[in-house]
This record gives C-alpha cells, structure tokens and sequence, in this order.
C-alpha cells in the first residue's frame, strides 16, 4: 500500500511536470504514429492527441486490421471530429496478406466525423499516397528528435528508413505494440522483415505488451473515462454507445491503448533491455482502477490552459462583471476553457470588448486546433492593416496564439483583406484562415449602424458595441464562421 501512494505521488508529479513544460511552448514528446485500423488504434490516438506533453507530427495508415486506404478513413474522420484537421496523413503500401477476419467488423465502424477542413489538394506525388516523402518533409526541418508510435506493423518506418537511411539520428526511439514472444506476435507477423531491417539498423525498440487479464474495455474502464469531460474521452465514449461494438469488445484487453499510456506515464511500467530491444510491462501491482484512473487523468490534460502566472485561469462567476458571468457556462460548454480565457485577456488587453478582437481570438485558438500546437509555435501574418476596427482583429489573434512581434512570430502584411483574413504557418505548412463573408457583412452593418445612431464618441456607442461582441462570442462558433485552405 505504502509503494502504490509513493507511486500515485509520482503520477502526479510527473503529468503535472510535463504539463508545465508542453506549456512553456515546448511538448515533452514529438511524436509519429503508425495505425493499421484497429478499434484499439482509436482509444490509443485519441489519448495520445490528448496529452498536453504531446505533439502528434503525422499519422500514417498501414495494412493490418484493415487495408491502408480504409484505416486512413477512419484516421480522417477521427482528426475531424478533433478539429485537428491540419495534422498530416498518409496511405501506406498493401502487403500480399489476407485481411483477419474481425477486418470487416473493425471497417464498419466510424471513428469520428466525416466533416473536414477546406485544404487544398496536393500534388499527388506528395500526397496521401506517399508516407515516405510526407514523413520526410515533416522531420526534414524540425528542430526535435522525433518518437515513432507503431500501433501495426513496422513496415512505414522501415520503408521510410530503407529509402532516407540518414533519418535514423533523428528518431529516438519506436515503441511497438507486440507480444513479448516477438515472432507470435501479429503485428510482427504482419512485416517481419521489417523489424529485422530496424534492428539492423540501430534502431532502439520499446515493445509495449499486455499479459493481464484484468485490463479490459468493460463499464469499468468506460465509467472511469467517462468521468474525464474531454473531447477525446467523449468521443471514445460516443464509439462505445453503439450496441454492435459493446457486443463485439466487451472485455476485450487493452492493447494500444498500453503503448499511449507508455509514452506519457513510462513510471507505470517495468522493462527488461536486451540490446537495442526493450520489452516493457505494466506494473502488476497495480490495480486497474488506477491505471484507468490515470488514462482518465491523461485524457483530461487536454483541457489545461497554458497559464504563466495563474495555476489555474479564474472561472469563479464572483469575479466577473455580471454580463459576462451570465455567458460563463454557456460559452465553457460549447468553446471550452481555451477560448475563455483567450477572449477574456483579449479585451483586458485591448481595453475593450471588441468586436473584431473577439473574432481574432477565435481565428489563433482554432488555428492552434487545427495544427494540434500550444501557444508560441505559429507564426501569423495579419491582413488586417493598422486601421480600426479591423486592425484590432491582430491582438485576439496574438493574445490567443502567442505569435507576438516581440517574438518574431507575427507580421502584419501591406495587403489588407476587407474580409478578415489571416495566415498561420507551423513546420513549413500554411494555411489562410478567412471569415466568412456573410458573418463580415453582417459585422460591418451592425457597427455601422452604431456609428450612425450613437456617435464613435459617446459611451452609448461603447456599450452598444459591448453587448454586440458578447453576443458575437456567445452565438459565432469557430467551428462555423471560418473557412480554412492549406496554402
């Protein structure tokens, strides 16, 4: 009992570290994954997205559960309903093997949401259909050495190795889900040349395993996660509503969901290294409601703001004016606690509740999403001038993304779009956030008619605009009013 509290102590001290660290605008872990369609591939994305410490950098889709092309739709529609769009995938290769016969089960399923971004298309030669040149421009600059998730075979990463083998120093490790008895394992019997050629190559592998039989996808487990609030942890949930799925993996062991556990809570598990092979376990003193609890806590760390000087930002109604208390529960729910406290700064900043400002912080905290990135790690050009009211849209959008002047992070272009109009760029990718034109029209009229009637002098002018903005905050949603195309 005395080692299971010194153990909880030290959970907790390392999720909170790290969440401190991925808040300096640093991610402890940068990361690759590798999914062949699973249902389990799901849970184990879904809390490896979740995890504040974690920066997922692409996802590429393999054949194993299902055939490349149909887990690549599974990875889509799971992205999409995150609001991750902007996360980069691919469609690995076929291999000359039957599917296994839970492939059409595990096809039948939705992950997520159908609904995805405007991007523009790629050519196809750098395209989903190419894992390897996607993989190589997503590492061929970034500044960190780069974890690598296989929740299949390890057949992208050994194609991937086979034609750049200088890419080796930029990967730290594989952790690979896999029996512990290598070669009875599925995923190794899916590619096994290809994890003989990683060895061979100097690759370090950590094999994740499960030899328990209490760790399982029961009531229990979905209760404990049910109970986290996240998006993920819903959407998990949401997957196991359907009637056909509680059937089928009722009592099903974790499995992938043990390497995502692995990379964000390694204190959890015992290893034993032979060579550049380490085969890790899952402590088995401990007991499974607390290895759920701590998938709850991780899928839960995703609704941590990036606080500097609060440990947690103010949500207390009594310290709010009463028109914005009023709005508090509603725009939680709907927006989350990041928009909160990105508008909230933006008009303690700007000095008033603006308009313009408002929409602003919704461009960068969307922008973050879409992305999959904390705050100081996109840079931002404004076409939004240095004229108000619609220059004021640059300090929502610097406020909530941290994309600061000072820091070499935002610019404000000669060109000035009359429509809000704003671009992000991350890891050599870009993309045009645009207002939609009606909601702009529909902004301009308004003020104006402010003007006309109030005067840009009087305090009624001011308050009008007040109560406008509240209601621009409260109704316009950032799913909603922007269009966003991958430049």
């Amino acid at each position: 009992m005395k080692y299971l509290k010194v153990l909880v102590v030290t959970v907790a001290i390392l999720l909170q570290g790290q969440a401190l660290l991925a808040h300096s605008g640093k991610p402890a872990h940068h990361v690759i994954i590798d999914t062949d369609g699973a249902l389990d591939d799901m849970r184990a994305i879904s809390m490896i997205l979740s995890g504040d410490e974690i920066r997922v950098l692409a996802i590429t889709c393999s054949q194993g559960t299902l055939a490349p092309e149909s887990a690549y739709a599974q990875v889509r529609s799971l992205l999409g309903a995150y609001h991750h769009e902007g996360i980069p995938v691919a469609i690995g290769g076929a291999i000359d093997r039957e599917l296994p016969y839970w492939s059409s089960f595990a096809g039948s399923l939705s992950w997520g949401s159908e609904k995805r971004g405007t991007e523009k298309q790629v050519p196809e030669n750098r395209g989903p259909r190419n894992p390897t040149s996607l993989l190589q421009r997503t590492i061929e600059n970034y500044p960190d050495s780069i974890t690598l998730v296989a929740l299949g075979s390890l057949k992208t990463y050994a194609d991937w190795l086979r034609a750049h083998p200088g890419v080796k120093k930029k990967i730290e490790k594989v952790i690979w889900y896999n029996s512990h008895d290598i070669e009875q394992g599925f995923n190794y019997g899916l590619s096994p040349e290809s994890y003989d050629y990683l060895i061979e190559a100097g690759v370090p592998i950590e094999i994740v395993s499960n030899s328990r039989k209490d760790l399982v996808c029961d009531n229990v487990y979905l209760d404990h996660i049910s109970q986290s609030g996240s998006v993920y942890a819903r959407q998990i949930g949401q997957v196991f509503t359907d009637a056909a799925v509680i059937e089928r993996v009722q009592d099903n062991p974790l499995w992938d969901d043990l390497a995502a556990l692995y990379l964000a809570v390694p204190v959890l598990f015992s290893t034993e290294q032979t060579g550049l092979v380490k085969k890790v376990s899952i402590n088995p003193a401990l007991p499974a409601g607390f290895v759920y609890e701590t998938i709850t806590t991780l899928l839960s760390s995703s609704l941590a703001t990036n606080n500097r000087v609060f440990n947690a930002f103010p949500v207390d109604k009594d310290l709010l004016k009463k028109e914005y208390a009023e709005i508090l529960d509603t725009t939680m729910l709907l927006y989350g606690p990041e928009e909160w406290k990105a508008i909230c700064l933006t008009n303690e900043i700007h000095g008033h509740t603006g308009i313009y400002s408002i929409i602003g912080a919704k461009m960068g905290i969307r922008a973050m999403e879409y992305f999959h990135v904390g705050i100081n790690n996109l840079r931002a050009t404004s076409f939004a001038g240095n004229i108000p009211p619609l220059s004021c849209l640059t300090d929502g959008v610097q406020i909530s993304t941290g994309a600061t002047p000072g820091q070499g992070l935002l610019a404000i272009s000669g060109t000035i779009e009359e429509v809000p109009t704003v671009q992000f760029e991350f890891n050599n990718r870009t993309i045009q956030m645009v207002l939609d034109e009606s909601v702009a029209a529909q902004m301009k009229r308004e003020i104006s008619y402010g003007v006309q009637n109030f005067g840009l002098e009087s305090d009624t002018y001011w308050l009008y605009i007040e109560r406008l903005a509240i209601e621009y905050w409260k109704n316009f949603s950032r799913y909603e009013i922007f269009t966003i195309t991958e430049l």
